[in-house]
């Protein structure tokens, strides 16, 4: 039936494009059960529609898929995602599942996905399932073309922060793979997809110094303390925390503001004084030393750093869904 669908649609027009819109659900490893050949997630659950250049979806399904690696369900991505144990146990293999859908590939199909997660994951359970030998169709990103398209500043923007955007306001599950995939379409359909897929390689253009990856790589920072002692990653928050600025032109100190992790050997702070009213502060450790770089707030620089905060509060939440949810399989487990 899914090949029959396919053909149908694609022979309506022979230059028109079939689009296959996807999101994916995985399961992790619960303790210390990570596996090598997985080590990122086995995928258990599909969610796909699609649509050709008119925008009308000709088909949608979701398959869950039953796995063979992480066999328990982890209980945060459960709570997460409301997949159960029983729903994966009944779960069809992953080579049916992702047969299903690449049925539906033709030589004018393009895969679609919001983000850049999506395409390694699948690639990795491919290669673990030992289909890393498929040409799969050309993908892209439709988080790049919103950007593009709408002048966001932010490259990574969330799925439903973007159709806020676009005044989207449909009441969808997030966390489920077919509602996501809904939710980005009703965001392609708001979008010039023609368009984005044609100008994707040159949507975001790098910055001006082709060397610069991030903002304050190319800004001229306003203050530069660099730490004396010899400083080992662990150590990194309370060192950073030790170091005091002043700003040069009022004598304000600048440290004190919350520092917020960026990496394994950075972290970002914001602070103010009362010449500036808002500072951008990055910490640096290499080679046992700490570069504090201090520079005058841009819209960039402050949603970077919100972005952080956001990020550190998510992780929060999840570990402690985590632990609730740890906590109530404990407790019926006792009762049984």
């Amino acid at each position: 039936m899914w090949r029959n669908i396919a053909n149908i649609s694609r022979s309506k027009k022979d230059n028109q494009m079939n689009y296959i819109i996807f999101d994916l659900e995985w399961n992790q490893h619960t303790n210390s059960d990570k596996s090598p050949d997985l080590p990122h997630g086995e995928i258990i659950q599909i969610g796909y529609i699609g649509f050709g250049d008119d925008m009308k979806i000709s088909l949608r399904d979701e398959l869950t898929i039953k796995p063979v690696c992480y066999k328990k369900m982890n209980p945060y991505v459960s709570t997460l995602t409301g997949i159960t144990q029983s729903d994966i146990d009944s779960g069809i293999s992953f080579t049916e599942a992702f047969g299903k859908m690449s049925g539906l590939f033709g030589e004018d199909t393009v895969l679609i996905t919001w983000g850049d997660d999506d395409m390694p994951i699948l690639r990795e359970n491919l290669s673990f399932h030992g289909l890393d030998g498929l040409d799969l169709p050309p993908h892209y990103n439709l988080q790049r073309i919103f950007a593009a398209q709408t002048g966001s500043k932010m490259r990574q923007t969330g799925l439903k922060t973007a159709a806020e955007a676009l005044g989207i306001t449909n009441e969808i599950k997030a966390h489920d793979a077919l509602n996501d995939a809904y939710m980005t379409y009703l965001i392609a359909e708001r979008l010039d997809i023609v368009k984005g897929i044609a100008e994707y390689s040159t949507a975001l253009p790098p910055p001006k110094d082709k060397k610069a990856v991030h903002p304050w790589e190319s800004e001229t920072p306003f203050c530069i303390v660099n730490s004396e002692e010899n400083v080992k990653p662990s150590g990194l928050a309370a060192a950073c925390r030790k170091i005091h600025m002043c700003c040069p032109v009022c004598g304000h100190d600048l440290s004190g503001g919350e520092i917020i992790r960026q990496g394994k050997c950075s972290f970002l702070a914001m602070s103010g004084c009362t010449d500036k009213s808002a500072v951008f502060i990055r910490y640096e450790l290499k080679e046992g030393r700490i570069t504090a770089s201090c520079f005058d707030m841009t819209e960039e620089l402050e949603n970077i750093y919100n972005s952080r905060v956001k990020a550190r509060e998510k992780r929060a939440a999840r570990q402690e869904m985590h632990r609730a949810a740890a906590l109530r399989a404990k407790r019926n487990k006792k009762d049984d």
